[in-house]
């Protein structure tokens, strides 16, 4: 009996929360209580038990609650709501994103209104074949879109979603790993290819030959034996695993003539610009070759005309592409004149900036969108494409520089240049230049040691000594 007595009253201070504590109220409320319960006990035991069904104890009353209770929530799980169903689809060559969204099965209308929220995130013309697009739907209704995610650039991407007012488009960051990377060697041929054998990706070739082209004509100061050095960003994506080359940070020319070296500098109100080891601009105020990869075929002086037959005064250089290669600006400027004129075919002609000198462009295919008289435009922006417009024998640029109303030879101006660093500027110009001579150490560095191991194991297969290198 003393048994029953101490679970019972076990099991009431579970339920009343007299268990415990130091309040001395809370101890003399379970000692009445105590009391009174020993009371009624002793009355039951002595009067034996009845035929009624016992009363259960409390706490196996509120478990029969939770089971009655677990019981009607519980549904079959075909009347539970679907989990939304995520696909992956990717662009087709030649097809739009209303064209994907089609072959998806999303109905004509959802299609429109995602494309038209979409269109402010992200450049729509400019999707690619293999564009990667997400689309979460609920399962069973696969014409309408709950979200939606695409990449609208390297280090962005395009989320659409489905709100109470409809579909709603914002952009959100993607977590980017920044890398700098160093290369070296040596020209055989051309600086284009020498640089495609180091490693180089096109993109920091032709950012490299366009920064040194203020200083370099391409097709007569480079020989065999001449010497490079570039030293770039390049982003690494972890949701996507591919990388990006950002900024050139450093390049280096070594030529028979000169060395030439362009370091990027970030001034304090966050424009950049290119300086050499003196703290002067690398750039000029007019670009002497305004056409990446082409080639001189016929410089500014007297000639025998390739059409006429006889011979004239050749007054600009003629830059031999292929049909539809960019053109860009050759300086900072406002357009003059931007269509059909006599001889030249397509023409522009720019006035740069507060100089006297403006510069022309002949024999176009045809026009960069928004280039027209009065436009204004930058140095590096494309223009125009190589055509063979107006009286021309073949796809080639012809290319004017102009002091005043009069041609003058590009080769053998002195162009004026940019800014030149002084007092805090050229402190923090030096500072970040010898960080960056520091880093390019190490991974000189580490390149000889992976050079010198890759060479003392000849009997690896397949072993490859490393052109470049980076780090993080």
């Amino acid at each position: 009996m003393l048994g029953k007595w101490h679970r019972l009253q076990a099991r009431l201070s579970t339920i009343t929360g007299f268990s415990g504590g130091d309040s001395a109220k809370r101890t003399q409320h379970m000692m009445l209580f105590g009391t009174a319960l020993a009371g009624g006990l002793a009355l039951t035991l002595l009067m034996g038990g009845t035929n009624e069904a016992p009363t259960p104890a409390p706490e196996e009353a509120a478990v029969s609650l939770l089971a009655d209770s677990a019981a009607a929530d519980y549904q079959p799980e075909s009347l539970l709501p679907a989990e939304p169903v995520e696909e992956a689809f990717h662009l087709k060559s030649g097809e739009t994103l209303t064209e994907l969204f089609a072959r998806a099965g999303i109905e004509r209308g959802e299609a429109h209104a995602a494309v038209a929220a979409l269109r402010p995130v992200i450049d729509l013309r400019r999707l690619k074949t293999g564009q990667d697009v997400r689309l979460i739907r609920a399962s069973g209704e696969k014409g309408r879109i709950e979200s939606l995610r695409m990449r609208a650039a390297f280090d962005r991407e395009a989320v659409l979603t489905r709100t109470d007012e409809g579909l709603k488009a914002e952009a959100a960051d993607l977590p980017t790993v920044a890398l700098t990377h160093y290369a070296e060697g040596h020209i055989e041929d051309s600086l284009y290819l020498s640089a495609k054998r180091a490693g180089l990706p096109d993109k920091v070739i032709v950012d490299m030959i366009r920064l040194m082209s203020f200083d370099v004509d391409f097709e007569r100061d480079i020989r065999e034996g001449d010497a490079f050095e570039i030293y770039f960003e390049r982003r690494y994506s972890p949701v996507f695993g591919d990388t990006d080359e950002g900024n050139i940070l450093r390049a280096k020319l070594v030529t028979r003539r000169t060395t030439l070296e362009a370091n990027r500098f970030v001034h304090a109100d966050g424009e950049a610009d290119y300086y050499d080891s003196e703290g002067k601009s690398t750039r000029k105020s007019i670009m002497l070759t305004p056409v990446d990869g082409a080639r001189l075929t016929s410089k500014f002086g007297r000639r025998k005309h390739p059409v006429l037959g006889y011979t004239k005064m050749h007054k600009g250089l003629d830059f031999g592409a292929p049909r539809g290669t960019p053109v860009m600006a050759a300086g900072d400027g406002i357009v003059e004149k931007a269509g059909p004129y006599s001889s030249y075919g397509n023409y522009i002609r720019i006035r740069h900036g507060d100089s006297h000198y403006k510069t022309a462009y002949a024999h176009l295919n045809g026009f960069a969108k928004g280039v027209k008289a009065g436009a204004r435009v930058r140095q590096g922006q494309i223009i125009g494409y190589v055509g063979t417009t107006g009286r021309s024998t073949g796809p080639h640029l012809h290319y004017e520089i102009l002091a005043g109303n009069t041609q003058v030879n590009p080769l053998g101006i002195k162009l004026p240049t940019g800014r030149k660093l002084k007092g805090q500027e050229m402190l923090a110009f030096q500072e970040n230049r010898e960080l960056m001579l520091a880093d390019i150490g190490q991974i000189r560095t580490v390149n000889t040691v992976l050079l010198a191991e890759a060479t003392d194991a000849p009997e690896q297969e397949n072993a490859e000594a490393p052109v470049m290198a980076g780090r993080r």
